[in-house]
């Protein structure tokens, strides 16, 4: 019998055509003020963790982790009640975490998560290269985590997602999701067919889970964005 991951969730050989031609800019932000931009963004979290950054000719944001006692948290920025989608291309450039022990997403999100069905889309990465594609889809039967067998895999060479800028995209059109890793497919969803707008955000965050791995004294290990682009 197969299952719903099997049957919604593959890894698959995908055309590299550039999968926002055809459509149009809609929303754009090359993070290149003083601060960050209200009009298209609230922040998640601790907001002085959000901070811009100007090095090696690239104006973005940096998003940190504050230290304390515990460390537990998450804070990022979203389009939640600024800007939201249905269909197209979403697209950011990170430079994401290095060390272990906190990770980052960029993550397409249910605008409302208590309407089904709904799909959240993640680009992970839990440090040391390892990045996860994967998605997690609730209908009236529960909630299904949609994995590929890439999942935590290093799908690029040491040391590339924490030391240079990488292009993370997910492709949402009405037959399912598939995801770029620098403009070149690497999963993809069928199904489930999903037709309510969602929000962009980005995340850096130690959780409880984590929390056990997190050595201090390797922060800061900050998460930074270049721009983030989205097309229709």
């Amino acid at each position: 019998m197969k299952t719903l991951l099997a049957l919604c969730f593959s890894a698959v050989a995908l055309s590299a055509a550039n999968p926002a031609s055809n459509m149009k800019l809609v929303f754009s932000d090359e993070f290149d003020g003083d601060k960050l931009d209200a009009t298209k963004w609230v922040t998640v979290g601790e907001p002085t963790a959000i901070t811009p950054f100007k090095a090696a000719k690239i104006n973005g944001i940096r998003i940190s982790l504050i230290k304390k006692e515990d460390m537990i948290q998450t804070n990022g920025i979203s389009t939640r009640g600024k800007f939201e989608q249905a269909r197209g291309y979403f697209e950011a450039s990170i430079r994401m975490n290095g060390y272990k022990g906190h990770g980052a997403s960029l993550i397409l999100r249910a605008k409302d998560d208590k309407v089904t069905p709904n799909i959240n889309l993640y680009w992970e990465s839990s440090g040391g290269d390892y990045l996860t594609p994967w998605g997690r889809y609730l209908d009236d039967k529960g909630q299904h985590e949609l994995r590929s067998e890439s999942s935590g895999n290093k799908l690029l060479k040491a040391g590339e997602s924490s030391k240079k800028f990488n292009t993370y995209g997910f492709l949402w059109t009405e037959k399912g999701f598939t995801w770029f890793l620098n403009g070149k497919p690497v999963h993809k969803v069928d199904r489930p067919v999903v037709d309510a707008p969602m929000t962009l955000g980005i995340n850096h965050r130690c959780g409880e889970w984590e929390r056990p791995n997190l050595v201090v004294k390797n922060l800061p290990d900050d998460v930074e964005v270049d721009w983030v682009k989205i097309w229709k």
